[in-house]
C-alpha cells in the first residue's frame, strides 16, 4: 500500500513582514575624474616630469613650460638645493660682525609631505610628528597640488625662488660691509692723497667677497608665482646672529643687526681709528672711559682685550699724518709763492703804467711853464744890469723849479718807484740827483718837497721850502700789535703730541723682580731633578712645574704668594683690575697664578682652548679670564700667543686662518683673553727665553667661583719636594776642593801637575756618566804649547792606582793629593 505525503501548507510571512522588503544595493556612484590643470592662470602650459627627465634634464622647447615633481623624494631634493641659495642670500643681506656672518637655517615644505633645508647632517623628516621648534606638522594632503618648478641651464630649480630672493631686505651698511670684504689694509678709494709708503697694517679679517644672489625674473617664474591653484612652499627661517643669538622674524634679527654694527662701528672708531664712512681719523688718544666701552665691546665679540689696543694706532697714523700735513704745506707754499709773483707782476706793471701816464700829464702841464720861464730869464737879464740880487736869486729858484718839474721828476719817478716819498704824488729834492746845483738862498740841507700844485709856474709863484717838522709836529709812532694768530688751512693742524698710557701695566722694576723670580724658581726645579735624576718624571710633571710642550714650562712659584709680589695678586693693587671689574664684575677672584717659560728653540703648540663652555646647549657670557704678562718686549721671532678670534662663542670653536690674531707688545703690557678662547704659542726663533707671567680670574655666581680641576689639580701631578742647594760654579767647586790649610795651599801655589804627579780625581756619578774617579797618576798634558789660550780648558789622561784609565780628564775635577 503506497502512502502518499501530506501536502505542506506554504509559510506565509505575517503582514508587517511584507512592509520590510530589502532594499537591492545600488551600485555606488562612480567618482569625479579629478581635474587635471593643464594650464596656469596665464595660459602658461604645466607638464609632470619623469624621472628620466629629472636624471637627464631638458632644453629647448620645455624651457617654455612650467614643471609638477609628483615624487616627493625628487621634490625633496629640489627643496634643500632652494633652501640653501635662500639660506646664503639671507646671510648675506646682513652686515658682519668681527669677520663673520650670520648664519640662516632654512627649511623648505608642502602639503604633500616633501620637506628639505639647508642643515647638514639633518635628511627628510617627512614621519616627524613635530618640527625642531616644537610646532605640529601640517597633516599630509594628498589631493592638494605642489609648487611648480622650471628647466634653467638644462635643470629643474624652484620655479618662484627669484621672487623669493628678490624679497629678502638688506641691511644698507655698504661702507662697512665693504670694509670688511677689502680688509683695512687697503687704502680706501676716496682717498687720492694716500700712496704706497702712507699705508697701514691694522689687524683685521679678510672674509670672501660678497657674491651676487639675484636670478632673473622671466614671465615663466612670473606666471607660477602669481598662479592661484599652485601653492608656494611653506619657508620657514630662523636666523644666528655672530653671537650666536636666535631669532624667528627677520624684523627682530636686522633690529639685532643694528646693534651689532654700532658697536663694530665703536670699535673701528677707538681701536683703528676708522669713521663710520670709512674714513681715517685724526691720531688723537681717546678717553679712559671710551677705551674702556671699546674695549669691552671687542671683548665680547672677539674674545680678547689688549691693554692699550686704542692706542697702536696712533703712532702709526701720527707719522703718515705728518707726512701728509708736510705735502699740503708744500703744495700750499709753492700756491702763495706763485699768487705772491703774479701779484708783483701785476703791481710792477700797474706802478710803470701810472708812472708813465703821469710822467707825460707832467711834461704836457710844463710846456706853457716852460714858454713863461724863458720870458722871465729875458727880463731877469734885463735886471742883472742893474744888479738886482733879489731878482736874480728869484731867477735861481725859478730855474731850480723848472729843473725839477721836466726832467729830474721824471728821472726820480722812474728810479725810485715806490719810495713812500712818491706815494701821494710829492717829490723831495733830497731824492733829486746831489750834482744838480744848491739854492741860492743858503738852506742846502733842508729836505723841500715839490707837489704838482707848488711846480705849476702859471701861478707864478715860486715853492716854498719845506723846514724840518718839530718835535711837536712828528707823527706819533703806532702801537705795537699784537702778533696775528696763525690760521692753517683745513688738515695742515700738526696733530697733538702722543704719550702712550701705562696706568694698567708694570712698571720696569715690577718686571724685573718677576723675571728673576722666575728664573730663580726655574733652575732651582731643575736642579733638583738633575741632583735626583727625575727626568723620566718631568715628562708627566710635577706640583711645581710641567711640561706644556716642547720646550715650554708652566711653573707655580711660591714667591707670588708672599706680600712682595702683592701688585700681582692683590686684587685691589692690581693695575689691570678695572678691566676685570668690567668683564666679570666687581666680585671677580683670581683661582691662579703662574709664569710660563719658553725656553730657544721650543716648538709651536697645538691649538687648544684652556677651558671649555659650562652650557654645552646654549653660549653664555665670559665666566673666566685669562691675563698673560710678558715680561719681554714680543716679536715673531721669540715665539708671541696666536689668537684666533671669535672662537669663544659655542659651536665655533674650530681654528679659522682667516680670524688669526698675534699681538706683539712691549714688556709688562697684559693681554685678557676669554677662557674659552683657542690660541697656541709659537716657535720661538730667538736665543733668549720668553718668560710670561699668567694670573686667571673667575666671577662669582651665587656664591660660588669657577675651578679648572683639570689643568690645575695638585692631585693629578707628583710632588717634587724641597729643593736642593743650588750646585756652585765649576770655579767655586775648584776653589773649594783646593782649600785646605795654609802651609799645605802654599805648596799647593808653587807646585804644577805635569807628568808623574799623584792626583785625586773627583767622582763624576749623575745620568749618562759614571766616573767614580780615585788616587792615580798623570800620563800626559793635554795643555797648548807657548803661551796660553784664553779659555783653553787643561786636561790630563790619568792611570789610577787601583786599576784602570781615563783619558782627558778636566782640570777643573783634578787636585794635586799632597800626602805623598
Amino acid at each position: 500500500m503506497t502512502r502518499t505525503p501530506k501536502k505542506v501548507a506554504k509559510y506565509e510571512p505575517p503582514d508587517f513582514v511584507h512592509a520590510k522588503k530589502k532594499k537591492a544595493k545600488k551600485k555606488p556612484a562612480p567618482k569625479p575624474k579629478k581635474k587635471t590643470i593643464t594650464h596656469t592662470d596665464d595660459g602658461v602650459p604645466i607638464v609632470n616630469a619623469s624621472m628620466a627627465q629629472i636624471r637627464k634634464g631638458l632644453s629647448g622647447k620645455a624651457s617654455t613650460q612650467l614643471v609638477r615633481i609628483p615624487q616627493v623624494a625628487e621634490r625633496s631634493k629640489f627643496y634643500v638645493e632652494a633652501a640653501e641659495i635662500i639660506a646664503e642670500r639671507e646671510s648675506h643681506a646682513l652686515p658682519y660682525h668681527g669677520g663673520r656672518m650670520w648664519k640662516v637655517d632654512v627649511r623648505l615644505s608642502d602639503d604633500k609631505g616633501a620637506y628639505g633645508d639647508n642643515c647638514k647632517g639633518k635628511g627628510r623628516r617627512s614621519n616627524d610628528n613635530d618640527d625642531e621648534d616644537g610646532q605640529k606638522k601640517k597633516k599630509t594632503n594628498y589631493n592638494a597640488l605642489t609648487p611648480l618648478f622650471r628647466w634653467y641651464r638644462g635643470k629643474l630649480e624652484l620655479a618662484t625662488l627669484p621672487h623669493i630672493l628678490e624679497g629678502i631686505e638688506e641691511v644698507e651698511h655698504k661702507t662697512q660691509k665693504a670694509k670688511w670684504a677689502r680688509g683695512l689694509n687697503n687704502v680706501d678709494v676716496s682717498d687720492e692723497e694716500s700712496s704706497d709708503d702712507e699705508d697701514w697694517d691694522d689687524d683685521k679679517y679678510i672674509p670672501e667677497t660678497e657674491k651676487n644672489f639675484t636670478m632673473e625674473i622671466s614671465n615663466l617664474t612670473t606666471s607660477a608665482y602669481e598662479d592661484s591653484s599652485h601653492p608656494l612652499p611653506d619657508i620657514r627661517r630662523t636666523w644666528i646672529s655672530p653671537d650666536m643669538q636666535r631669532f624667528q622674524s627677520r624684523k627682530s634679527a636686522m633690529a639685532h643687526a643694528e646693534k651689532l654694527t654700532k658697536k663694530d662701528l665703536l670699535i673701528d672708531k677707538v681701536m683703528f681709528g676708522v669713521g663710520h664712512n670709512g674714513v681715517r681719523l685724526r691720531p688723537v688718544k681717546p678717553t679712559r672711559k671710551l677705551a674702556l666701552e671699546a674695549g669691552e665691546a671687542r671683548f665680547v665679540r672677539d674674545g680678547l682685550w689688549i691693554v692699550g689696543q686704542e692706542e697702536m694706532w696712533i703712532a702709526k697714523r701720527r707719522e703718515i699724518y705728518v707726512k701728509k700735513q708736510e705735502k699740503r704745506l708744500k703744495s700750499e707754499e709753492q700756491e702763495q709763492q706763485q699768487q705772491e709773483d703774479t701779484k708783483e707782476e701785476d703791481s710792477t706793471m700797474a706802478e710803470e703804467g701810472e708812472e708813465a701816464n703821469e710822467a707825460t700829464t707832467a711834461s704836457d702841464e710844463m710846456k706853457p711853464n716852460l714858454a713863461k720861464s724863458e720870458d722871465e730869464e729875458v727880463a731877469a737879464t734885463s735886471d742883472e744890469a742893474k744888479g738886482g740880487v733879489d731878482t736874480q736869486a728869484a731867477g735861481q729858484k725859478v730855474e731850480g723849479v723848472v729843473a725839477v718839474s721836466s726832467e729830474e721828476v721824471e728821472k726820480v719817478a722812474i728810479a725810485e718807484s715806490g719810495n713812500t716819498g712818491l706815494l701821494n704824488g710829492a717829490v723831495t729834492v733830497d731824492s733829486i740827483d746831489k750834482s744838480s746845483p744848491p739854492t741860492g738862498n743858503g738852506n742846502q740841507d733842508e729836505s723841500k718837497t715839490i707837489t704838482p700844485v707848488e711846480s705849476d709856474a702859471s701861478t707864478g709863484d715860486a715853492p716854498a721850502s719845506t723846514a724840518t717838522p718839530t718835535a711837536d709836529q712828528q707823527p706819533k709812532e703806532d702801537p705795537p700789535t699784537k702778533p696775528k694768530r696763525i690760521v692753517r688751512a683745513p688738515g695742515t693742524r700738526p696733530p697733538p703730541p702722543f704719550v702712550p698710557s701705562t696706568h694698567y701695566c708694570l712698571n720696569q722694576a715690577q718686571i724685573d723682580k718677576c723675571n728673576v723670580a722666575c728664573t730663580e724658581h726655574f733652575e732651582k726645579v731643575m736642579d733638583t731633578v738633575k741632583a735626583r735624576s727625575l727626568y723620566h718624571e718631568l715628562a708627566d710633571g710635577f706640583d711645581v712645574m710641567r711640561e706644556r710642550g716642547r720646550g715650554r714650562y708652566d711653573m707655580e712659584l711660591s714667591a707670588f704668594d708672599t706680600s712682595e709680589f702683592s701688585f700681582l695678586t692683590d686684587t685691589k693693587k692690581a693695575a689691570w683690575m678695572p678691566i676685570i671689574h668690567k668683564i666679570l664684575g666687581e666680585d671677580a677672584l683670581l683661582i691662579h697664578k703662574g709664569c710660563f717659560l719658553s725656553l730657544p728653540g721650543s716648538e709651536t703648540q697645538v691649538y687648544h682652548q684652556d677651558g671649555l663652555h659650562l652650557n654645552k646647549k646654549v653660549h653664555k657670557p665670559c665666566h673666566a679670564v685669562n691675563v698673560f704678562i710678558p715680561l719681554v718686549d714680543m716679536d715673531m721671532s721669540n715665539g708671541p700667543t696666536e689668537f684666533c678670534l671669535g672662537t669663544h662663542y659655542l659651536g665655533r670653536e674650530n681654528f679659522c686662518k682667516e680670524m688669526v690674531y698675534t699681538p706683539c707688545v712691549t714688556a709688562g703690557t697684559p693681554i685678557i683673553f676669554d677662557y674659552r678662547l683657542g690660541h697656541r704659542g709659537l716657535k720661538n726663533f730667538s736665543e733668549d727665553s720668553r718668560p710670561v707671567v699668567y694670573l686667571t680670574y673667575s666671577a662669582v655666581k651665587s656664591g660660588k667661583e669657577f675651578r679648572d680641576e683639570v689643568n690645575f689639580s695638585r692631585k693629578r701631578y707628583k710632588k717634587l719636594g724641597d729643593f736642593v742647594e743650588k750646585r756652585l760654579p765649576r770655579g767655586e767647586r775648584l776653589k773649594k776642593r783646593r782649600k785646605v790649610t795654609t802651609g799645605v795651599a802654599s805648596a799647593a801655589a808653587t807646585t804644577e801637575i805635569g807628568v808623574g804627579s799623584v792626583v785625586d780625581v773627583e767622582s763624576r756619578m749623575w745620568p749618562g756618566i759614571n766616573k767614580p774617579g780615585g788616587v792615580g797618576r798623570v800620563t800626559k798634558v793635554h795643555a797648548p804649547e807657548g803661551p796660553e789660550i784664553e779659555g783653553f780648558v787643561k786636561k790630563y789622561d790619568i792611570t789610577y792606582v787601583l786599576g784602570g784609565s781615563e783619558e782627558k780628564v778636566e782640570e777643573e775635577y783634578v787636585s794635586l793629593c799632597l800626602d805623598d
